[in-house]
């Protein structure tokens, strides 16, 4: 289920960090009963010892921001835009009756009033699809080496497409129970894209947005759509929508 949030505030602009992903996700487990909360930052769901929140959230969509560099912050112009998605229907209907009851959201130190909510339907589901990123996508392996460290995939090199794969097959067993074997999935850019380094904590994540071509099964995309692409959804990556 996903909802789309259009936000205003009292000024012309919000004032947020330049890398704000921690930021928007802290008002979110903030706008949840504190059990739901708890359980998503602190258990979630668990595949094989790993753990997954199934839920994801877009980048800020706003008519124009400005950037400071020197002082690393971006400033968006009032109202801004939204999405956020969760496989759990329960999930996103907290986060929708929050914003109805509150008169103020804190996103940071900026106090925001819900101008609209709007339950998005998901898209006819088809073999394929043309979607446009809301937030990067991301994908990655860890590897040791003397001390952990990451290597994150673009979407022209064969691991790309492999570890989505992977993903989706564990999300699709934590919601359905159902262990998938091999099955098809296939993605890859169709116009140009862009690369976006985004700090999380600090921590540098390597991503990717534009419009992708996706094939695979009708099933299998709802989960795409309701949880996100690739790695790390609930830190605001793998937001897509159908173009």
């Amino acid at each position: 289920m996903r909802i789309k949030l259009v936000f205003n505030s009292g000024e012309p602009f919000i004032n947020l960090p330049l890398h704000h992903n921690v930021t928007i996700q802290g008002m979110l487990y903030k706008s949840l009963p504190k059990f739901l909360s708890d359980f998503l930052h602190e258990i979630g769901f668990f595949y094989n010892g790993r753990r997954f929140k199934l839920f994801t959230f877009s980048k800020i969509f706003s008519e124009r921001f400005i950037l400071d560099t020197e002082k690393k912050r971006i400033k968006y112009k009032t109202p801004i835009t939204l999405y956020i998605s969760s496989a759990v229907d329960e999930i996103t209907k907290n986060w929708g009756e929050y914003m109805l009851k509150k008169d103020q959201i804190k996103l940071g130190k900026n106090e925001l009033f819900l101008e609209t909510i709007e339950v998005q339907e998901s898209p006819e589901l088809n073999e394929e699809f043309n979607v446009r990123t809301l937030s990067p996508i991301t994908v990655y392996r860890t590897f040791e080496n003397g001390k952990k460290f990451y290597r994150y995939y673009k979407p022209q090199e064969e691991e790309f497409e492999e570890l989505i794969r992977d993903n989706l097959r564990k999300k699709y067993n934590i919601l359905t129970g159902k262990n998938l074997g091999t099955f098809p999935i296939s993605i890859e850019p169709t116009k140009k894209i862009r690369k976006v380094l985004i700090k999380y904590k600090d921590f540098p994540i390597e991503a990717y947005e534009g419009i992708f071509k996706i094939k695979t099964d009708p099933e299998l995309f709802k989960v795409v759509y309701d949880t996100g692409l690739g790695s790390k959804n609930s830190q605001g990556f793998g937001m897509v929508e159908v173009v």
